[in-house]
């Protein structure tokens, strides 16, 4: 019951507001998330979904930063990258591999903090 309940949260958190859009997510733009990338002085490692870890650290975000909530910048499913045991990177790609364009939570040391940029956050 509490997973159900975590993931229609979460789901309601994520697409709040988001109605229609011209916006291109990443299932469009087909970004080459790394399955290992080295970055900080960590190792992450891509994770293929979603696990109820990663809904209550996005649930916790959401309900703390509000103004996020309803962004077209966190629109869709993320990519998620790992390091360790609790150290999360959610990645938001949307636009066009010409034009790429990403937003990404980080959850680090039990602390949130975000960014975004354009073209791939994956080269240096």
């Amino acid at each position: 019951m509490k997973t159900g309940f975590l993931l229609l949260l979460t789901t309601s958190i994520l697409f709040l507001g988001c109605g229609k859009t011209s916006v291109k997510t990443a299932a469009s733009t087909k970004v080459d998330v790394p399955s290992s990338w080295t970055a900080d002085g960590k190792t992450w490692t891509h994770q293929t979904s979603l696990n109820e870890s990663d809904e209550e650290v996005l649930m916790k975000f959401f309900q703390v930063h509000t103004s996020f909530q309803g962004s077209t910048d966190f629109e869709g499913s993320p990519q998620i990258l790992v390091s360790g045991k609790s150290d999360r990177r959610f990645y938001w790609f949307r636009g066009t591999p010409d034009a790429l364009a990403w937003s990404c939570i980080h959850f680090e040391g039990r602390k949130f903090r975000t960014s975004e940029g354009t073209g791939s956050p994956f080269v240096k």
